[in-house]
């Protein structure tokens, strides 16, 4: 073979950095202690949940099983399992039963089940398959299901064909059935067209065989489970299956409450294998490929909800605590997170640091977020709570190599998007840096191996395998610890990477070595708890705004040595470490504009001191940062024993009114530069242009630049306030290639007398310098008068005009153009039915076994909307809404139509809902350990959202006197500083269809211009008025003679009527039904005695009657109470002169004037209610015939000729059409009618509940007598979603 030529050598890739170990010492360590690879250790996976067929997730270094357990923490593969059903034997002696998708379904002779009862559930398969996994399965069914619908349509047009071929004159018989076989077509076009997929449908069985409750899942809807896999808890027996070749998708199972509910864990994505593997895959026969620390084991706790897309909720993290205890393990690694309002509080936060850590000494590792790089946006749990090692995210060269493949090297790092802190209390918000990318498994399902993934969700297992690692050695080396001493020991040790924030990199032998040097000094054992008492407590100081940071500040601080907690709740509290506690510390500060004492004797009890920080002479406009280090004076070598951080963000003010600029700011690859700006007073939204400068030294090359401009608003999440732009700036532009610059221009909203951060980053992984300038221009346009908060509007619809002062207190503001666009109508509703109840122990209850409560509110509201429109829906819940780390509440919510089909999930994020018109209930949960704090918001109002098809404007006047005649008069588009003009918004007097008074519409007050990112200028709310009053217009009435005798009989007799109306479904005893029938018949005949019977509404109330009792007969009266039917509608037809009422309607009515006009409008009156009567008399004749399945064409055709559009709105019309078109054969005709019935019902409404039902069981009738098999299996799969047999568990 000829040699392969080349230009350079082929190297060896670099395997090194696909899963970096070497930059934190983790592969050195392992060569020297090869044996201390995380053996004896458990770590914690809080994600998606760990597939345990992936590749590297099977046995530890050392032979044990990699996963020991997992659990789905979501509750969003749970099943009720409470049916208990038996079997019986078919003729080959195989037990059967019949499962909840009517499924027969055979069982193994060889189960072992001595109680015998057998318990049933069943689970749609996408709503436990991942997202993607989803799309990938519908996309592959779809194209099967394709081929078998095409069939159908393709024999039908050749039908049809034959049909005309054989018909070339058609007579009127032939008409119809063409139109049928048109029909047909029509149908099948339609049901592809809103084809969708209901995915596998399993039946599950469950059983106790005398040990262990045993879980069976029908995987191939065959309903044959003699050969299915018996499972049980997976901790039990460590045992999972796969529900098929096709999809590749593992599962395990978990049963509690003693077999009433049984939980199909399946991951929600492949985000937690891959964390896992990070942590501890373990590959014999290609070691490189390794985790950190494959001699670990794993726990997989699943914490994402695969109803709402993985993401975390409120009773998952709770779970996952309880777990986490109960399995002992050693670390746990959370690589998920949001942003908070409220640093280190929450239900969460603080099982996490008062159970896990600090009682049952579990390191809890988390992943600091990748909202950076500006400050305060390091994420909840883990940039923010005590107790928690954060890790941010760093790159190197060698994953630079292996993974990202770039063209030139790049300096090494932390990743430009890993948070920062500081914490919105002062915190440092990030521990320490691990490398934040790997190439590693994946689930099975991807049909791939590997796959390269970053962020902080990396560095964070990478972080806890390190930890991992000396763990193992400390226990093999039979050295104590505790999650303080090797906390601190991890940061001490940790190598100086120059980060602004003094961050340091994970390093592990150093962290070892760093332990047993120092393992002698038991006070490594105890956390400090910082309180800073003039800053609200916060354990760090952090001054931002213009005030605090122009004054010179004399601060104590609270600091009280915390004690590792017993494991035995009952053992005495921790007074003897307390008492023998002590350590005598040295105080430093980093920076002169601090001043500390020099000593302090701490020992078990608070301690607090005085510092004075001083600001006044540091830089406008920049960051500046300090520590305070405290150090053991008897062994000052292990680094501080505790630190306060110190972050002054001194904001410029502006030399002008209105602009700021910041020239020629220079930046290579990762490069970050903070600019702090005091936003002048009235300021509402700033327009900052951002551009390469000019000139011979700008790149040719453009690169990736970040820019980020965030303020903080007590007690508000900072992704409410911050706004991040990703662009890219260079030589050229993409509209003008020859430009010597390019720019970018971005607005966004601002408040003033705030400091706002612009943070500019050129990306990690862009080369080259450049040079960028910022310039910034604020803008304010202020409304004064009726106000619902800072930037809100409030208008009350009753007040015709509303007064408005606008102010422009900035800057001249041109181009204005005042609009008000309300597109939203709000709701509030409070709950129609609550219940409190104690949650099952063995799964919800909280460390201790304190007992969980669980609060349900039932929501019910309506949809209003045209035809197959449909309308989004946004419940809200505003104390609740966008706090989930920082809750002390647990929240969760279900959306369901009248047949308890789910129409979706909701938690603590405000989510959007498209229903089609109906009615709708919402179940809200609350959980809490305290029942008095559920029983105050059982009455909890939630405030719904409706969309508006149109949005509802309000006129905006310039001038009263315009706004009072409605002449427009229009504003002035020009403000100059400081100028204030009125402005004037007109009430309507129109709202939506579905507005009530006490209802809201929202939107927004517009001022014309460009957009603006984040909150609006004005937010409106405006509130409706008392409905429009019909004005009655002057009549002239008739003379008629008062008879009072006769009105007070009338009036009587309308009494009996109306009870005789109700009186056939109104009592529901037996007892109390016979005694409403002799009632009836007494008084039926005591009417007709008084000379009632031909009495139009005494008729038809004796129909109603008649109906309601036909409806409800048992099956051996139905005949003779719908032959009642018969007779009672024949006797009102009969007392009604049809020809007479016909000739009325078809007569142009001439217009009248005076008494003649009064008379006119009586005699069309008694007309329309004698047609209705008979339009009612001839529906309930045509109804009894398809009853009594006696030849109802007659009657049909009667009734169209009466009441037009009958076939599509009312079902009995639909039935009685529906009869005479199965019985002729145009089964295309009456599933297309079936079909728009349906479609016209939307989500249905509670009376017309039992009405879907059958029309569903007749469109699988059709479907079957059509022979299209393919569609009828359709159907019934979408049964059992459609038609649940109870409400959707939480």
């Amino acid at each position: 073979m000829t040699a392969l030529k080349t230009i350079r050598p082929i190297p060896e890739f670099p395997l090194q950095g696909i899963l970096p170990k070497e930059e934190t010492e983790a592969a050195s360590y392992l060569k020297k202690y090869p044996n201390y690879d995380g053996r004896n250790t458990i770590i914690a996976i809080l994600d998606t949940g760990v597939d345990p067929g992936a590749a590297g997730l099977q046995v530890t270094s050392d032979g044990k099983p990699k996963i020991v357990d997992i659990v789905d923490c979501s509750g969003s593969g749970d099943i009720p399992t409470t049916t208990i059903v038996k079997t019986t034997e078919n003729d080959e002696g195989v037990p059967v039963i019949t499962g909840l998708s009517g499924r027969k379904l055979h069982l193994s002779k060889d189960w072992k089940n001595p109680s015998g009862e057998y318990r049933l559930g069943i689970k749609r398969a996408y709503d436990l398959f991942p997202d993607d996994l989803q799309d990938r399965i519908k996309a592959e069914r779809l194209v099967e299901f394709q081929k078998k619908h095409y069939l159908l349509v393709a024999q039908v047009q050749d039908e049809l064909a034959a049909f005309l071929k054989a018909h070339t004159t058609l007579t009127e018989e032939d008409q119809r059935t063409k139109a049928e076989f048109n029909a047909r077509l029509e149908v099948l076009k339609d049901a592809m067209k809103n084809f969708s997929d209901p995915g596998p449908v399993y039946d599950c069985v469950v059983f106790h065989d005398g040990s262990v409750w045993r879980v069976a899942v029908d995987v191939k809807e065959n309903g044959d489970l003699r050969d299915a896999p018996l499972l049980t808890n997976y901790k039990t027996e460590r045992q999972y299956a796969t529900f098929s070749n096709q999809d590749k998708c593992n599962y395990s199972v978990n049963i509690y409450d003693d077999g009433n509910m049984v939980s199909i864990v399946v991951i929600a994505g492949s985000h937690g294998t891959h964390v896992a593997a990070i942590t501890a895959a373990n590959h014999p026969d290609e070691p490189a490929l390794n985790g950190v620390a494959p001699g670990a084991q794993i726990v997989s706790i699943k914490i994402g909800d695969s109803r709402l897309g993985s993401i975390e909720t409120h009773h998952a993290l709770t779970r996952a605590v309880q777990v986490i205890i109960e399995d002992n393990c050693d670390l746990a690694n959370m690589s998920y997170g949001e942003a908070s309002s409220y640093p280190d509080i929450g239900r969460f936060v603080e099982l996490i640091r008062e159970e896990a850590v600090g009682r049952h000494g579990c390191i809890f590792v988390s992943s600091a977020g990748n909202a950076g790089p500006a400050l305060s946006t390091a994420g909840s749990p883990g940039g923010t709570s005590s107790g928690i090692v954060s890790v941010g995210a760093f790159q190197s060269q060698a994953m630079q190599q292996a993974e990202y493949a770039l063209f030139e090297a790049v300096p090494e790092r932390p990743y430009t998007w890993s948070s920062r802190g500081p914490t919105l209390d002062g915190d440092v918000g990030v521990d320490i840096y691990a490398p934040g990318a790997a190439i590693t498994s994946i689930p099975e399902y991807e049909l791939s191996k590997f796959q390269r993934m970053n962020g902080t969700s990396m560095s964070s297992p990478n972080a806890c395998g390190c930890i991992a690692l000396i763990l193992s050695g400390l226990k093999a080396e039979k050295k104590a610890y505790t999650p303080y001493r090797v906390h601190r020991a991890l940061i001490n040790a940790s190598k100086d990477i120059q980060d602004q924030f003094r961050v340091g990199f994970l390093q592990v032998e150093k962290t070892f070595d760093h332990l047993l040097t120092y393992h002698a000094y038991e006070e490594q054992d105890v956390d400090y708890k910082i309180q800073i008492a003039e800053r609200d407590n916060a354990r760090g100081i952090y001054l931002r705004e213009w005030e605090e940071c122009n004054k010179a500040h004399t601060l104590t601080v609270k600091v009280e040595p915390k004690f590792m907690k017993d494991i035995d709740y009952n053992k005495p509290d921790i007074n003897e470490k307390k008492l023998a506690f002590e350590c005598r510390i040295a105080l430093i500060a980093t920076e002169s504009w601090i001043r500390v004492p020099e000593f302090l004797f701490m020992n078990g009890a608070l301690r607090q001191f005085e510092i004075k920080v001083d600001p006044t002479q540091l830089t406008a406009g920049l960051l500046h940062i300090a520590e305070i280090q405290a150090f053991d004076s008897s062994c000052p070598s292990r680094g501080p024993v505790f630190s306060i951080y110190v972050t002054v963000a001194k904001p410029v003010e502006l030399t002008t009114q209105s602009y700021i600029k910041f020239d020629n700011v220079q930046f290579g690859p990762g490069h970050i530069e903070r600019r702090l700006v005091r936003v002048p007073s009235g300021a509402t939204h700033a327009e900052a242009v951002l551009r390469s400068s000019s000139g011979v030294n700008v790149p040719s090359m453009t690169a990736k630049f970040v820019l980020y401009a965030g303020q903080l608003t007590p007690q508000l999440r900072n992704d409410h306030t911050l706004q991040g732009y990703l662009v890219r700036l260079g030589k050229g532009s993409y509209s003008e290639a020859g430009a010597e610059e390019q720019s970018e221009i971005k607005r966004f909203a601002v408040r003033g007398d705030r400091t706002i951060e612009f943070c500019m980053a050129q990306y990690w992984d862009s080369p080259g310098a450049h040079s960028v300038t910022l310039e910034v221009t604020f803008h304010g346009i202020q409304i004064s008068g009726a106000s619902n908060g800072p930037r809100g509007v409030f208008i009350n619809g009753g007040d015709h005009i509303t007064r408005f002062n606008v102010t422009a207190p900035i800057r001249r503001e041109e181009g204005l153009s005042p609009s008000i666009s309300l597109d939203v109508l709000r709701k509030v509703v409070r709950p129609s039915e609550s219940a409190i109840k104690p949650l099952v122990r063995d799964r919800d209850s909280l460390p201790n076994s304190r007992l969980m409560y669980n609060l349900i509110s039932t929501y019910t509201f309506k949809v209003e909307a045209s035809g197959k429109e449909s309308v989004t829906v946004s419940p809200r819940f505003p104390s609740l809404n966008d706090l989930l780390y920082d809750s002390p509440l647990e929240m969760f919510l279900i959306v369901s139509d009248v047949n308890n089909k789910v129409v979706g999930y909701g938690d603590v994020y405000v989510k959007k809902f498209k229903l089609p018109k109906g009615e709708y209930s919402m179940r809200l949960q609350l959980r809490h350990e305290s029942e008095e704090t559920l029983e105050k918001l059982r009455h909890l109002p939630a405030l719904l959202d409706f969309s508006l098809a149109k949005a509802q404007t309000l006129e905006v006047s310039g001038f009263w006197p315009d706004a009072l005649v409605s002449k427009k008069a229009a504003f002035p588009s020009v403000l100059e500083r400081g100028d204030t003009k009125a402005a004037f918004v007109v009430s309507s007097a129109e709202h939506p269809k579905g507005a009530k008074p006490g209802d809201f519409l929202v939107g927004e007050w517009k001022w014309g211009g460009a957009k603006v990112d984040g909150a609006p200028i004005a937010s409106v709310v405006y509130a409706i008025a008392p409905e429009l009053i019909p004005i009655k217009e002057e009549t002239v009435e008739l003379d008629e003679e008062v008879n009072v005798a006769r009105q007070l009989a009338e009036q009587v007799r309308d009494a009996q009527i109306a009870w005789l109306k109700k009186s056939g479904s109104a009592y529901k005893t037996d007892k109390d039904k016979d005694a409403a029938a002799a009632a009836r018949k007494e008084l039926i005949a005591e009417m007709e005695a008084a000379g009632h019977s031909k009495h139009l509404p005494f008729m038809l109330a004796q129909l109603d009657v008649a109906l309601a009792l036909a409806e409800n007969a048992e099956e051996a009266h139905k005949d003779a109470k719908w032959k009642e039917v018969l007779v009672v509608a024949d006797k009102i037809t009969g007392a009604i002169d049809q020809a007479e009422l016909a000739q009325f309607f078809g007569l142009k009515q001439v217009t009248l004037h005076g008494k003649a006009e009064a008379e006119q409008k009586k005699i069309k009156k008694e007309k329309e209610e004698t047609k209705s009567a008979l339009v009612a008399a001839l529906k309930a004749r045509a109804v009894a015939l398809v009853a009594l399945k006696e030849d109802s064409d007659e009657a049909y055709n009667k009734l169209s000729q009466w009441s037009e559009g009958t076939g599509v709105t009312d079902w009995k019309s639909v039935g009685v059409y529906l009869e005479r078109e199965r019985k002729n054969g145009r089964l295309g005709l009456a599933l297309q009618r079936v079909n728009n019935w349906l479609s016209e019902q939307g989500g249905g409404n509670r009376d017309g509940a039992g009405n879907i039902k059958s029309a569903l069981g007749i469109r699988r009738d059709l479907l079957r007598e059509l022979k299209w098999s393919v569609w009828e299996e359709y159907e019934l799969s979408w049964d059992g979603i459609r038609l649940p047999k109870a409400p959707a568990v939480f």
